[in-house]
């Protein structure tokens, strides 16, 4: 009983740290009602993106020494705040100041729920439950997402308010829900654990520079990461690409939730993916894709390729993520796996923080120029770093 009450605590948390009413309205925010342009916008995305570097090793040592809760609280105020500030102005220094802040509290989330997690069912003796466990938060955490893009964008597009305010009070209403999940999460009981004595700097240092101990594992962190940053800016660009082809605001959170709703059921179909194609094929398909879809763009103007090229490139994005994360797992030991890993994650967020400020000023120039050269240097990562044989044979002996 008192494993099935912490869950539900847990459940609850993600869900409502997941209403992000604001998630499909960020672009229509930023050159509309903050009057930036691409450049600005992206500067301010490469300082959020170079806290959170900063941030993720210092962060751990709070999740460590003083518990998971205390993080989890931390973090959900935190990233309320910074979302608060989006809500209630359009200065940049201060929109700098909200981007730091959400920084901050997005260190102090990052990994500190799962731990949590895997700490209830260690303690309740049922760790055999991991997989269906974490497959039930991120459900939670997915169905949040589901429910607020759509329910914010009709809000922005109804007329209740002016429209400048809906785009503020959209960041407000979701920095309400997020400090909700903070104080849900002070609820839960945290399980008994002995601190780590590790030094986390030191450790964070040594999980980046074992990606490039091993040639395999090179290729697919690289892999990972290099695409993962490409494919990422879709999540931007799909927001200006709608408003190209005149698709009213209203409507712009419908398409988000249901790229996301896409991507549930592709990950779903994984197994099946692989068995018929293969986890080679599958993966250098879901890079070549996008790379060609981002072309379409190009060549192909009009609302059904946008369409086509948004969803394709969202789902196949998380598709393609779980496999390299797994096949990464079999070349690391499991004393340094957290710390590749993050290792791996970091070196994604290096790449995008310095593809940030060259697409802001591209799609400056030209949304459609933008999606020429994504698409190009999509297809050269795509075929450059595509895994081969070696890669897997190595794996399989591992």
């Amino acid at each position: 009983m008192l494993k099935a009450n912490e869950l539900r605590i847990m459940y609850a948390f993600n869900f409502m740290k997941s209403l992000q009413f604001f998630g499909a309205l960020a672009v229509p925010f930023y050159l509309y009602r903050a009057g930036l342009d691409y450049k600005g916008m992206f500067i301010l995305e490469t300082i959020f993106s170079i806290c959170i570097i900063l941030f993720e090793i210092p962060t751990g040592v709070i999740a460590d020494k003083f518990g998971r809760k205390i993080s989890l609280f931390s973090g959900a105020l935190g990233f309320a705040a910074g979302f608060f500030i989006f809500g209630i102005t359009t200065w940049y220094p201060l929109l700098i100041l909200g981007e730091v802040i959400c920084a901050l509290g997005m260190s102090l989330l990052s990994g500190a729920d799962r731990a949590i997690l895997y700490d209830i069912l260690i303690n309740a003796e049922q760790e055999k439950d991991a997989t269906l466990v974490n497959s039930r938060y991120d459900a939670f955490g997915t169905a949040g997402l589901l429910i607020s893009f759509p329910l914010g964008s009709f809000f922005a597009g109804s007329d209740l308010v002016p429209y400048r305010s809906a785009l503020g009070l959209v960041f407000v209403a979701s920095a309400i829900m997020i400090t909700l999940s903070g104080l849900i999460i002070l609820f839960i009981h945290e399980p008994k654990r002995i601190p780590s004595t590790r030094n986390f700097l030191r450790s964070g240092i040594e999980g980046f520079k074992f990606i490039f101990k091993k040639p395999a594992l090179t290729k697919f962190s690289l892999n990972y990461a290099v695409i993962s940053a490409l494919t990422f800016f879709m999540f931007w660009f799909y927001q200006s690409l709608l408003m190209k082809n005149n698709v009213p605001i209203s409507f712009q959170g419908v398409v988000a939730a249901l790229c996301n709703l896409g991507a549930m059921l592709l990950l779903i179909a994984t197994g099946f993916i692989q068995k018929k194609i293969g986890t080679k094929n599958a993966l250098f398909l879901s890079s070549i894709i996008p790379a060609i879809l981002y072309l379409g763009v190009y060549f192909i103007p009009g609302l059904p390729m946008a369409l086509v090229a948004i969803f394709g490139v969202i789902m196949l994005k998380l598709f393609r993520a779980p496999m390299l994360t797994s096949l990464m797992n079999t070349h690391i030991e499991s004393t340094n796996r957290a710390t590749v890993l993050s290792g791996v994650s970091m070196l994604e967020r290096v790449i995008t923080a310095i593809f940030y400020p060259l697409a802001g000023i591209l799609t400056d120039i030209s949304l459609d120029w933008t999606f020429l050269v994504m698409g190009l240097v999509t297809l050269a990562a795509s075929l450059f770093l595509r895994v081969g044989e070696n890669q897997f044979r190595n794996t399989i002996s591992s």
